[in-house]
Formats: structure tokens, C-alpha cells, sequence
């Protein structure tokens, strides 16, 4: 595992990850499209905002992040709510999860391309795929981000040609007051 996972560590401790816990867009208004019966997956899932709309639905739920800190975070959001997941701790590179085992994969703001090709074969028949991060043009409106993890345009969607498209937008967008430049992505397993 990479040594980098203290710098995640630290950005909790310091605050870096604070504000709402409201679900990203894309979970508000695609997660009824999950099948139920299989569990939810979140890859990076930083303070577990989205997966608590699933939690809260009934879904077996299980979030996967290399920050003990953010794990910390999102148990304790959990906790709050009466909510209950699986939290593991683990690095993305090596994704401890068994090819068509869930009914929703989702990834926010978190881009290793190495494991793009593996997020597909996750979902169940009829499961679906959320994703959004950054474009490279997220450079022009805030702080320097390693381009390493920042999308080109047309990148994500190429990533999942063998799901059905469900919905797909790039641009820049206004969040929380803030430009955002992002692609967003739901696919659905046949």
C-alpha cells in the first residue's frame, strides 16, 4: 500500500474534508435505478455521504478507503444516523470486492485509470455505475491539482463502453458556490 495514505490522514485532521454530508448530485437522483438484493460498493468513500442514502434504504453498504481517519469520519456519520456499513481499509489498486457482486459501484472525486476496467465487472446483472472527478480544466479555477488525476475530456465515458449509458455530462458546473470542471457518469451491467 502506498505511504501516501497518511497525507489522506492528515487532510481529515486538518479539516480539509468538512461541510455537508448531503449526497453528491448524481446519488440524489439515480439511486432508486439500484436493484436491490446486492450490496452497495463505495470506492474512496471519504466520509461515506453517499453511501448513507443506500444505508438508509436497507442496502448491505461497504466503503472502501485508505484513511483510517476518513473511515473514522464516516462510522462516526453513520453512528449519527443510525446507520450501519462495512468499512474496509484498503487501497483501490487492489479492490477486495468478487466480480458480480454488487448492485451499485461509486466513485467521487477519486481517479486511479489503472482499476477502470475492473469497475465494470464488479456489478451484478442490472447493476449501476456511478462516477464523477475533476477535469484537467479544474486547474483553471482553483489549486494546482497533478494532472495524474484528472480526467481529459471524453476519458470517463470512453472508460465503460459495455455498460448502457444511463447519463453522462462534462463541463463546468457551479457547486457549493465553487467552479467545478467535471465529468459525471451512470452506466448500467446488462
Amino acid at each position: 500500500m502506498n505511504a501516501n495514505w497518511q497525507g489522506w490522514d492528515k487532510r481529515y485532521q486538518d479539516g480539509f474534508y468538512y461541510g455537508p454530508l448531503q449526497p453528491h448530485q448524481l446519488v440524489s437522483r439515480f439511486w432508486s435505478m439500484a436493484q436491490s438484493g446486492s450490496p452497495v460498493i463505495d470506492i474512496a468513500m471519504g466520509t461515506g455521504r453517499d453511501l448513507f442514502v443506500f444505508a438508509e434504504k436497507g442496502w448491505f453498504c461497504c466503503g472502501l478507503d485508505r484513511s483510517w481517519e476518513g473511515i473514522k469520519t464516516a462510522v462516526q456519520g453513520a453512528s449519527e444516523r443510525g446507520l450501519q456499513f462495512f468499512p474496509i481499509f484498503g487501497d483501490a489498486y487492489h479492490l477486495p470486492f468478487k466480480e458480480g457482486s454488487a448492485s451499485a459501484v461509486l466513485v467521487f472525486y477519486f481517479l486511479v485509470r489503472e482499476i477502470m476496467g475492473d469497475l465494470p465487472s464488479l456489478l451484478c446483472p442490472g447493476g449501476i455505475l456511478m462516477y464523477e472527478t475533476f477535469l484537467q480544466d479544474q486547474n483553471n479555477f482553483d489549486r494546482p491539482r497533478n494532472p495524474d488525476y484528472l480526467l481529459h475530456h471524453g476519458e470517463l465515458i470512453g472508460y465503460f463502453r459495455g455498460l448502457d449509458l444511463m447519463f453522462y455530462e462534462e463541463g463546468t458546473f457551479l457547486f457549493e458556490g465553487k467552479k467545478r470542471a467535471v465529468a459525471r457518469y451512470v452506466g448500467r451491467k446488462r
